[in-house]
């Protein structure tokens, strides 16, 4: 059966701008048809017909910074919260949230015991539905790096011991390598700007990661060592807390993604809300405004931006959740709603490495679209209001009279709570 779509406008995920009046045709798990209703076949019996006046269809949101295993307040010396089974359990509880409001796709960039990947790894083999998942293993630090007080962080020094470690990821099968070449805001006695991994220990992962076709991600801040990351091959720049002109222009010029997790500097309530420590919050203050000011001069720069948010998908932030309020706060930084849906979109799906598979609205792509009650392209709030989510042909929420609601929750179990829900 297929499922015809009409009468709806259609942001394909590239910027340009929304067809309207548009069809859009699922056959199975692709789309068959995207483009003016003039062209498009015609329905016949036994499919699915559904009216979307009023209506805007835009690709799945991705969220390319993801912990699923995150739990609030961080703790300050390492201990694992979680055995190994329920680690697991609660990581595709919250996959299953990601998806249910908005977020077809994810990259995990640093989870400990490779229960990403188990995650991964049932959903991709049909056991258990789900959105799409990239997995990173764990985060390579430095001994006493950031994340050192965290399961999802494995220590190593050296050259030898940094290409052990990122050979290990690849071993189990990571997507990408994740590093944290500097400080951050969720470990104690650190500045986000402190460089903590040597030249050469990056440029060894790099070479194995580059070697193995795959990507490295690093968690950044500070001025020089986002430069020191782009002149040692570094693909994709997380956080960028602070950084200059010339920094943003080394960047574009790579052309080395950034993804810049505004939520974690923007959105101070959230941490307030699950009582994080005060010096967690003095450090995420302390950084808000030359962190945006940073991510502006990288839009100015013509950097390509993705969407990530370092919160879960699914956590209820500023009225929506934050994948979305992302979406929303990459407006303030230069992008036009239009841009910002493609940073979440079609730039994301290039930093997964997926764009020819999904991330755009397009005849031969996988069906992974969301149907929003409003034009998202000209009032960004306007993506909060996500009526249908559809991720490879299958319905993972529907608010749509034409297509049945797919009851993937128990009654009365909310799948919107993320890191609130009482889960431990």
């Amino acid at each position: 059966m297929r499922i015809f779509f009409l009468n709806g406008r259609v942001v394909d995920g590239t910027a340009a701008p929304a067809l309207d009046p548009a069809t859009l045709i699922v056959d199975g798990n692709t789309i068959a048809y995207c483009g003016a209703p003039e062209s498009a076949p015609q329905p016949a019996a036994g499919d699915r017909v559904v009216d979307l006046a009023g209506k805007t269809l835009v690709p799945g949101l991705f969220n390319v910074h993801v912990h699923l295993a995150l739990r609030l307040p961080f703790p300050e010396r390492r201990y694992d919260q979680f055995n190994v089974g329920y680690r697991a359990l609660l990581m595709y509880r919250r996959a299953i949230e990601a998806i249910t409001t908005g977020t077809t796709t994810l990259r995990c960039v640093g989870e400990a015991h490779f229960t990403d990947m188990d995650v991964r790894n049932a959903i991709n083999k049909g056991v258990l539905a789900g959105p799409r998942i990239l997995c990173a293993g764990a985060a390579l630090i430095a001994t006493g790096g950031h994340g050192h007080n965290s399961m999802s962080c494995v220590e190593a020094d050296g050259v030898a011991g940094f290409l052990a470690a990122a050979r290990a990821q690849l071993r189990a099968g990571a997507d990408l390598i994740k590093i944290c070449l500097t400080g951050g805001i969720g470990t104690p006695g650190e500045k986000p700007a402190d460089k903590q991994m040597r030249d050469e220990e990056v440029a060894a992962v790099v070479e194995v990661a580059h070697a193995a076709h795959k990507i490295v991600a690093s968690h950044t801040g500070g001025d020089q060592p986002v430069k020191d990351a782009v002149r040692l091959g570094v693909d994709c720049i997380e956080h960028g807390y602070q950084f200059g002109e010339e920094a943003a222009a080394m960047m574009a010029e790579a052309g080395t993604y950034l993804v810049p997790t505004l939520c974690v500097t923007q959105e101070l309530d959230y941490m307030r809300r699950h009582g994080v420590q005060e010096w967690m919050l003095r450090k995420a203050k302390a950084a808000a405004d030359e962190h945006i000011a940073s991510i502006r001069r990288a839009v100015a720069a013509g950097v390509i931006i993705g969407n990530g948010t370092d919160l879960l998908p699914s956590d209820p932030v500023d009225g929506t959740v934050a994948t979305i309020r992302e979406v929303e706060i990459l407006t303030e930084t230069g992008l036009t709603p239009l841009e910002a849906i493609r940073a979440a979109t079609y730039n994301s799906a290039k930093i997964c490495g997926v764009e020819q598979i999904t991330g755009t609205l397009a005849a031969g792509k996988e069906a992974d679209l969301l149907v929003i009650d409003g034009k998202p392209d000209l009032n960004i709030r306007d993506l909060r209001a996500i009526k249908l989510v559809m991720r490879g042909g299958q319905v993972f929420r529907s608010e749509l009279a034409a297509i049945p609601a797919p009851g993937l929750s128990m009654p009365g179990v909310a799948l919107a709570d993320g890191t609130f829900a009482k889960v431990y």
